[in-house]
């Protein structure tokens, strides 16, 4: 694989994640045993499996929140957190993977919004902070953003005044504030109550509508089997088997992949 291509060039001709043999250990415990896995431009891709089989660590990898031990991951075309010179790979320094994690969204199960601002003040923070929009230009993102989540009548309201849904659709915004070309989505309704799910599906959906390209790790079958274009079941560190929604609920190929979907289908 080219590691210096362009990002136009990645985008057009390389998938925009591209996982091989990816581990990962925690204090010699493998978490992951050999990532294989690709994610195409426009593509929403869901990993479900059981909990502690690495999900939420590879979407970690992904973003450089965590660091890989082994393989190979790649981010349209570029390797994440290293570069290549000869044979020889380096670490990128902290400000270069910034900048690279600023094409990358991620919504993760706990909200993480400043709670001494307001709504819309969450959401225009990281472009002025970041990218270095102007007050009046990140302020009318925001609340453009906002009113297409469904929150227009809350752009004033602070995070202990919104219900546990609109948090979570308020981080949604964040995330797409930066105007990434990859989002990933951490078991985002998983610390909310039931009724509150269902409006947080719906922007996703919305989001899948749209071409946006998604990595999610959900407990929502459901709606994996409704939105995504491709299923990825993990276990113990592996992703066991990959297919289209429809094959892998109704024809899963693997017997821990029919194992687990008997007990959550």
């Amino acid at each position: 694989m080219n590691d210096n291509l362009t990002p136009n060039q990645a985008a057009e001709n390389l998938p925009v994640i591209s996982a091989r043999q990816v581990l990962k250990n925690f204090k010699g415990l493998e978490v992951l045993r050999g990532v294989d896995m690709t994610v195409a431009q426009g593509e929403v891709a869901c990993l479900i499996g059981p909990s502690g089989s690495g999900k939420s660590t590879f979407l970690r990898c992904v973003n450089h929140l965590e660091k890989i031990d082994g393989g190979a991951l790649y981010v349209d075309g570029e390797m994440v957190g290293y570069r290549r010179v000869g044979n020889k790979l380096f670490e990128l320094k902290d400000a270069e993977v910034a900048a690279k994690r600023a094409r990358i969204g991620m919504v993760f199960q706990r909200f993480n919004l400043f709670g001494h601002m307001t709504a819309i003040q969450n959401v225009a923070e990281a472009p002025m902070q970041v990218k270095g929009e102007s007050r009046e230009q990140a302020m009318a993102h925001a609340r453009e953003l906002l009113t297409r989540v469904g929150l227009s009548h809350r752009l004033d309201a602070y995070p202990n005044q919104l219900s546990g849904g609109q948090q979570q659709r308020v981080a949604i915004a964040r995330a797409l504030a930066m105007k990434p070309r990859l989002m990933l989505f951490d078991e985002p309704t998983s610390a909310l109550d039931p009724e509150l799910v269902g409006e947080v599906l719906d922007v996703m959906r919305d989001l899948a509508s749209e071409g946006m390209t998604m990595l999610i790790v959900t407990h929502e079958m459901s709606f994996a089997r409704e939105v995504a274009s491709k299923v990825a079941f993990m276990d113990q560190g592996v992703i066991v088997e990959s297919a289209s929604p429809q094959e892998l609920f109704e024809q899963p190929r693997h017997l821990r992949t029919r194992e687990f979907l008997s007990k959550v289908i």
